[in-house]
């Protein structure tokens, strides 16, 4: 069975306790523990968080602007392994480097990088930065992205299209789960935090209407913003309470702006196979995790009359908001899954001959 040398930046011993309790949805970050049922041996490692440690760490990372405790840490076992897999692109990026330079002992064996948001950082960073990314990540034999704009912003900064894998982003289908329909008692949930949510043209739309919003965001998503009257407003909450929100709702929306990173999809993918019907703004990215009519209903950017029309249509009909949820479950449970995901990225690696 090959075996895989797993970075990651969380503290893996606080992730673990929350998962015991039920409030982490997979027994370790990005459900990468999925792997293992794709035939791949495990060993994890990821930062000490004590506190002397970390503030050494956050002394010099602050200057590199990326990961360097850990993959120094963990390079005495790399050889022991037959692929590195950096969560992503912060732990990534040393071993690339030492890749680059034919330093081993990460020059001896395959690096897989699991990216979040490389393409929104190319896409904003300047001509020079630009090249400083490129530069930094192109050793990686491998980098994940979640969608199928982020592809062609990657290339055109200047990565191989051999580089690239467009995976099938999925959530945890088993802790992401359907509640009694009859305790759906909120009519319409949003939540968000990234400066990607367009709560403005969410506000506009439910002004003056029946519907009442339950709104979980940081305060920062709300600046500049005057709440309706008929907002109630969460602030921040933790994992099993926003699960336990997602299972009692009804409709939930996720209204964002056109950005090069798929913002929204976790929520919306999360809702989804909670069952709600969920209601997110057309866009390339969303495109890909929603069939418009089918698994959800996509509304054109910043266009509040449409998003007005299509919540106060589904808050008047029960049977297509549960024609909806119930598509939208299907979805998850049958493609957009975590383990539907490291499967995927499993088999691409074994086509490549990474393992």
């Amino acid at each position: 069975m090959p075996k895989a040398l797993v970075l990651s930046g969380h503290d893996l011993r606080a992730w673990r306790e929350e998962y015991a309790a039920g409030a982490a949805p997979a027994e370790l970050p990005y459900e990468v523990d999925a792997l293992r049922s794709a035939g791949l041996d495990l060993t994890v490692r990821s930062n000490s968080h004590r506190p002397s440690v970390t503030r050494l760490r956050a002394k010099v990372e602050h200057r590199t602007k990326y990961g360097v405790a850990l993959p120094l840490a963990a390079a005495p076992s790399v050889l022991r392994h037959d692929v590195v897999i950096a969560l992503l692109e912060r732990e990534g990026a040393l071993p690339a480097i030492l890749r680059g330079r034919s330093l081993p002992p990460y020059s001896r064996r395959p690096l897989v990088i699991y990216s979040w948001r490389l393409a929104y950082d190319v896409l904003h960073a300047s001509a020079a930065e630009r090249r400083k990314l490129v530069d930094r990540y192109s050793s990686a034999d491998l980098i994940t992205h979640m969608s199928s704009r982020e592809s062609d912003i990657l290339m055109e900064a200047g990565f191989a299209p051999e580089q690239l894998f467009g995976a099938t982003f999925g959530v945890s289908h088993n802790y992401y789960v359907p509640g009694p329909e009859a305790q759906r008692d909120i009519d319409l949930l949003a939540v968000g935090q990234d400066h990607g949510r367009d709560y403005a043209t969410l506000f506009a739309a439910i002004e003056g209407t029946d519907n009442r919003l339950d709104l979980v965001c940081r305060p920062e998503n709300l600046a500049d913003l005057r709440v309706p009257p008929n907002v109630r407003v969460h602030g921040t909450v933790p994992h099993a309470t926003y699960r336990h929100l997602l299972r009692r709702a009804k409709v939930v929306a996720v209204p964002t702006d056109v950005r090069s990173y798929p913002t929204g999809s976790s929520v919306v993918l999360e809702a989804a196979s909670s069952g709600c019907c969920v209601v997110a703004t057309d866009t390339p990215a969303m495109a890909d995790y929603i069939a418009d009519g089918r698994t959800g209903v996509l509304v054109p950017p910043h266009d509040a009359v449409s998003w007005r029309e299509t919540l106060l249509r589904l808050s008047a009909d029960d049977g297509i908001r549960r024609r909806l949820g119930e598509g939208a479950r299907r979805s998850v449970e049958e493609t957009f899954n975590a383990v539907h995901m490291w499967t995927e990225i499993a088999g691409e690696m074994r086509r490549r001959g990474l393992v």
